[in-house]
């Protein structure tokens, strides 16, 4: 199927390339749903692009139509345009009908005009307005039909805006006219908890492919946007191996080196817990990179933000000075939430950051009457991720339940990170702590740390655990003295015990000594008397043998000579 951009990028993503080419489309929808404006905008970008567009009212005066289209961004070009003829085809109040009666000679006169602007886009606004002086619903369906035909011959693109109830059903001289179009689209407007509610569904596109889902819808200064289809898609994400600090060395450890670049963090936590500042140290540690931060706080100012953040040895004043941070206060209760989806999409668009946060998110929660709170938090995760801006978010939790909350909109599910700070109160005293739920792909800490606030910043004590319990605090302070004091004691025991032993080394030495002089005059005494025995053996020989020692060798020649 042929297909014309409506210039809309938002609306020509659901309907895969825009509408049907050469054919009508009908655009159904209750008072103040956004009819008029989505055909006027469609004839703005057309003329943006170059072409011609006429605009063909049965409900509003000239002078009205250009008061609506001035309002907008877009209007001061189309009005200012010699492309753009609007035709005031509004039935006259004194008028009177008598049978039928057809359209060829406002055919005719649309035809010589396109022909002139070489317009390819036409608009019939409020057709209903005029099908009701038919006389019958047959010749009704026989008009729609002339005016399906006229586009094929004369190669328009067409809109028709009607009337319809909240359940979509048509006035009576409306009925069946989108079984005879290509193309239906069906705007709706509700009240919802004191807040206008606007949505667009493509009820029917024959031949093509199209988007089905009721679909939020905002209309501001910029005209009709669906805030949560926007255009620029990305799905070749590169996912990377680089970490990003948080701002605290400690807290980097546990998380394994940090965060992923390109991934989500959510802080949540009682009132009081260091959410803010949490936040406010991963927005400075960016800035110490080098990086761009969007800063986006709901319902807290820039300047006392900032002087908290200071307080804690936390500075962002200079970063925001120097443009890398850039900081945006908004009221929860000022938009609802996809209109605070949509301010965030922007200033991301505009300020292209390699970070973000938002605190707190839940606000966003605060602000939604339907239950499109977890569809804006699911696409804002959605769509940093595809931009590759690492995000941290934190989110207020209840008083008794503190991880409940962090589950509403489904953050928690959705973020690659999750801390859980709390309190841990004892002997009259609170204490903050943190603890790491999850951290998708790192090897992480399960332990739940003391987190310590001071002049100098953010910074985790080490686990000091008692049994099976975690001390904090004075609690700790208190228990730290007492192991202080007990290894002291020891230390001094030992020194005891070593100087004990030191005296009987000596004393055991100086015996050894003694004993070893004692065993060498032993040694002494017993070789002495060796000697003595071995005079005393040579003396006891010669008493014995008195000659033997006055013959002489030839004394002893002459006995052996007898002897023969």
């Amino acid at each position: 199927m042929e297909k014309r951009r409506t210039g809309i990028a938002d609306l020509d993503r659901v309907t895969e390339g825009g509408l049907p080419a050469g054919q009508a489309t009908l655009i159904l929808g209750q008072a103040a749903a956004g009819k008029t404006v989505l055909a006027l905008q469609v004839l703005a970008r057309a003329i943006e692009g170059g072409e011609g567009a006429i605009f063909v009212s049965f409900e509003e005066s000239p002078e009205q139509v250009r008061r609506d289209a001035a309002s907008f961004s877009w209007g001061a070009e189309l009005l200012a345009s010699d492309r753009l003829q609007i035709i005031d085809a509004r039935p006259r109040i004194s008028a009177e009908t008598a049978g039928d009666f057809d359209l060829e000679g406002l055919l005719s006169i649309v035809a010589a005009a396109s022909a002139q602007l070489d317009a390819c886009w036409i608009v019939f606004d409020g057709i209903d307005q005029l099908l009701q002086y038919q006389s019958s619903h047959k010749a009704a369906i026989n008009q729609i039909r002339r005016v399906e035909e006229a586009c094929g011959q004369y190669g328009w693109t067409l809109l028709l805006t009607g009337k319809a109830t909240r359940d979509a059903d048509a006035p009576a001289h409306l009925e069946g006219i989108e079984f005879l179009l290509s193309a239906s689209i069906v705007l709706t407007a509700e009240i919802v908890k004191q807040q206008l509610n606007r949505s667009l569904r493509i009820a029917k596109y024959r031949g093509s492919g199209h988007i089905a889902n009721e679909l939020p819808m905002l209309i501001d200064d910029h005209g009709i946007t669906l805030p949560y289809h926007y255009a620029d898609e990305n799905n070749d994400v590169e996912a990377t191996n680089e970490r990003l600090s948080v701002g605290i060395e400690r807290l980097d450890a546990l998380l394994g080196g940090g965060i992923y670049r390109g991934s989500s963090l959510l802080i949540s936590g009682r009132p009081g817990t260091a959410k803010s500042t949490l936040a406010g140290g991963f927005a400075e540690a960016a800035a110490a990179r080098g990086e761009r931060t969007l800063y986006i706080s709901f319902d807290e100012l820039e300047g006392p933000y900032v002087r908290n953040l200071e307080s804690v040895g936390i500075n962002l004043g200079d970063p925001i000075n120097t443009g890398l941070v850039r900081f945006q206060s908004l009221s929860a209760f000022a938009a609802r939430v996809t209109e605070h989806f949509l301010a965030i999409r922007r200033l991301l668009d505009a300020f292209d950051p390699h970070c973000l946060v938002i605190d707190p998110i839940s606000a966003m929660l605060k602000a939604s009457a339907t239950e499109g709170a977890n569809m804006a938090t699911e696409q804002l995760i959605d769509l940093v991720r595809r931009r590759g801006i690492t995000t941290v978010l934190t989110s207020l939790s209840g008083e008794q339940d503190p991880e409940g909350e962090a589950t509403q909109g489904q953050v928690s599910t959705l973020a690659d990170s999750w801390i859980v700070l709390d309190y841990n109160v004892r002997a009259g005293e609170r204490n903050r702590s943190l603890s790491i739920v999850k951290s998708r792909g790192s090897a992480h800490s399960n332990q739940q740390r003391e987190l310590l606030l001071g002049n100098q910043g953010l910074d985790l004590a080490d686990v000091y655990e008692n049994g099976s319990e975690v001390l904090m605090g004075t609690a700790r302070a208190a228990r730290e003295r007492e192991d202080a004091a007990a290894a002291r004691r020891r230390w001094l025991e030992w020194q005891q015990r070593r100087k004990d032993l030191e005296q009987k080394i000596a004393q055991t030495d100086k015996e050894r000594r003694r004993l070893e002089a004692m065993m060498e005059l032993e040694e002494q005494e017993h070789k002495e008397s060796e000697r003595q025995d071995e005079r005393t053996r040579e003396q006891i020989k010669q008493r014995r043998d008195p000659e033997l020692d006055s013959k002489t060798p030839d004394d002893d020649a002459k006995d052996r000579r007898d002897r023969d």
